[in-house]
């Protein structure tokens, strides 16, 4: 069986907002969901997501989509995060632990990440990334012997030779579900914050000689955490203008598409022309060859083909 553990309790100070982290929407839906969606599409049979601060808040959403959680309390680390998580699953083979706050992860890179742990029979499997600037991240130490990897070293702890690495954690792991019992048991909280950590379960593997690789990710944005307002608004940003991107190839005609937002939900049929101020959200549909006029505003709607919407109409839960 392939689990999932989704590290969701964290505080999310940077935000400065009263909303727990992870239920800010990316282009409308909660962050933690869209981690949740990449996955079911990955094909994994079972995910915990583990809440903390903010609980009521995230519940709340899970209970959405009848998604399983599990509270972390007291919040001891994230290595003690899927620990907890691993209490509400049997027969783990394989499993990756994703972050609540990387809500762009690709499904195959979820994918090609188990893949990579069964293929190289590896007991740890680091999801890692080369970011435009990787001050901050611990960075990845490689053994030279193809993507085998010795260990993640902390910036505060790296050498002035380490630093120059640009290959970095991102916090995305896979594990042999057999193996990580007893890795997490062997962690101790022997540091500032008094937590056990997740990367330390990487020393532990080396240390009783397991294989540790990594897999790159394709692209730095999907592996990018959101920490502030600044970067949800950028993620947001950055999923808009794909869904439009690929609206606009299958032969959607977006006229000003700086000014025009479209769920990643909402289905736009051929030969459609959207005009400026537009927002489609929600489970809207619009058939084929219609025309949506400037500023409208159209939520949870069916529209047949063919139709025409005038210039700022208002419509939510409409069928035309």
């Amino acid at each position: 069986m392939t689990s999932a553990v989704v590290l969701a309790a964290g505080q999310g100070k940077r935000m400065r907002s009263n909303l727990a982290k992870v239920a800010h929407p990316v282009l409308g839906r909660p962050m933690v969901l869209r981690v949740l969606d990449a996955a079911r599409s990955a094909g994994v049979d079972r995910a915990i997501t583990v809440v903390g601060h903010g609980r009521d808040q995230v519940i709340e959403i899970l209970r959405s989509i009848d998604a399983e959680w599990v509270v972390q309390d007291p919040q001891l680390g994230t290595a003690h995060a899927v620990q907890v998580g691993l209490e509400s699953l049997d027969e783990v083979q394989d499993l990756v632990v994703l972050l609540g706050d990387v809500p762009l992860i690709d499904p195959r890179t979820i994918d090609r990440l188990l893949e990579a742990r069964r293929r190289e029979k590896a007991a740890v499997t680091v999801l890692t990334a080369f970011p435009p600037d990787p001050s901050g991240y611990g960075r990845i130490v490689r053994t030279g012997d193809g993507d085998r990897i010795s260990g993640i070293v902390e910036e505060r702890d790296a050498t002035a030779e380490q630093r120059e690495i640009g290959e970095i954690n991102t916090g995305t792991m896979a594990f042999d579900g057999q193996v990580l019992p007893e890795l997490l048991e062997a962690l101790d909280n022997d540091n500032a914050q008094g937590e056990y950590y997740l990367t330390d379960t990487i020393s532990e593997a080396v240390r009783r000689k397991l294989t540790v690789v990594a897999r790159r990710a394709e692209s730095w944005r999907e592996v990018a955490g959101i920490n502030d307002q600044v970067q949800l608004a950028g993620a947001t940003d950055y999923l808009r203008r794909s869904v439009l991107r690929g609206l606009m190839l299958s032969g959607v005609t977006v006229r000003d598409p700086d000014t025009v937002w479209i769920e990643d939900g909402v289905e736009v049929g051929g030969g459609c022309a959207v005009g400026r101020l537009c927002r489609l959200s929600g489970s809207t549909v619009v058939g084929e060859g219609c025309i949506i006029g400037d500023g409208c505003v159209l939520v949870d709607s069916v529209i047949p083909p063919g139709s025409e919407v005038k210039p700022f109409t208002v419509l939510e839960g409409a069928r035309l």
